[in-house]
């Protein structure tokens, strides 16, 4: 193990802020329990004004909402017996079924593999969440269940009707009083009200108005803020508590959010899909991890990253792990994150990502 070079994480971030990668950018970097490296720069808005980058900068998250808020609620209800990752999706929303889907469980949801199409944008047909959610469930398949994995958007957002439904509560209530709370991510929050708005980081600039606060994702926008998918809003430091609580097989400062087993389980590969090894509600070893993986650390993390340009990677081996938080697509679409991610973790992994196995996560 050598020392972490923070003057070469201080250059390569300085080279994509001048390269115009993208406008700001939160960086964490924690290892053995010690933050070994933070950093705010750059720009949260610049149009149309220009704000600085603050180290409590609130992000837009994107599809980390997947593991931090929607997969984790599902584990939790699961782990209460309120539901099995075995459950046929038609026992919770009884209108999906059909055309193979009543063989679609819980598991496929979580892992992608339920053969659902990969996207449909229901911003545009100006559906309420009813709608959204009938649609949902009478969607043709894209292929039988069980047989490829096809990472897709909308079986997130089915897991949120679910989590609806057994737990009582929308998504967001449920995951603020059972996880986010617990876990001390005061500000970790979907749809961020006015007074937490001024520190957010901006998105996309619409014809209208330029997304700041407000999800960029179309179809949480279209679900009220709250999608199973995305919709979630926090900070570098909050998101690096998540991972804190992940390397501390499931508990921080006394709460517990995941027994050790499930949470194991979780971080294991579920799939089953040569290729694409995932667990619940994370990356393991697919076609997109190694942007976020980089080059240096072996096989035995897990991540995900956020269309927004937000990424996480966990190390349990090392007891390393990265939050990266850029607002990439702000004013537009055409930011790129992908320099730094891969740039930052070959620097850290460099540094850590060989050290003894020291975790019960890496056994």
């Amino acid at each position: 193990m050598t020392r972490l070079d923070s003057a070469a994480l201080d250059r390569l971030i300085d080279e994509c802020l001048a390269r115009g990668d993208f406008p700001g950018v939160a960086a964490w970097v924690e290892h053995e329990g010690e933050v070994v490296y933070r950093r705010a720069a750059g720009h949260r808005m610049v149009v149309p004004e220009r704000r600085p980058m603050l180290e409590d900068t609130v992000f837009d998250l994107a599809s980390l909402t997947k593991p931090l808020a929607t997969a984790t609620a599902v584990l939790q209800l699961a782990e209460a017996g309120r539901l099995s990752l075995q459950d046929e999706v038609s026992r919770f929303l009884p209108a999906f079924s059909g055309d193979q889907r009543d063989t679609v469980t819980v598991h496929h949801l979580l892992t992608h593999s339920a053969g659902l199409p990969a996207y449909k944008n229901y911003l545009e047909g100006h559906m309420g969440p009813d709608e959204i959610l009938a649609d949902l469930c009478r969607l043709p398949l894209a292929a039988p269940p069980g047989a490829r994995f096809i990472y897709s958007c909308l079986g997130y957002m089915l897991l949120r009707a679910i989590v609806g439904t057994v737990a009582g509560q929308r998504l967001d209530a449920y995951c603020t009083q059972r996880v986010f709370y617990p876990l001390g991510m005061h500000e970790t929050l979907f749809n961020p009200p006015p007074e937490v708005r001024e520190r957010c980081a901006a998105t996309e600039q619409l014809p209208d108005r330029v997304l700041c606060g407000e999800v960029h994702d179309e179809n949480a926008r279209a679900l009220e803020g709250v999608g199973g998918n995305a919709g979630l809003f926090g900070t570098a430091a909050d998101v690096a508590r998540f991972c804190r609580m992940i390397l501390n097989d499931g508990a921080l400062d006394g709460a517990r959010v995941l027994s050790e087993p499930l949470l194991h389980r979780a971080l294991s590969n579920q799939a089953l899909h040569p290729g694409h090894a995932r667990g619940f509600g994370w990356d393991i070893d697919s076609d997109y991890t190694p942007v976020v993986r980089g080059d240096v650390f072996p096989a035995g993390g897990v991540g995900h990253t956020g269309y927004t340009g937000t990424s996480i990677w966990i190390d349990p081996p090392s007891r390393t792990f990265i939050v990266l938080l850029t607002n990439r697509c702000h004013p537009t679409r055409d930011g790129l994150a992908a320099n730094l991610r891969r740039g930052v973790a070959n620097l850290v992994g460099a540094a850590f990502g060989r050290a003894p196995l020291t975790s019960t996560l890496a056994r």
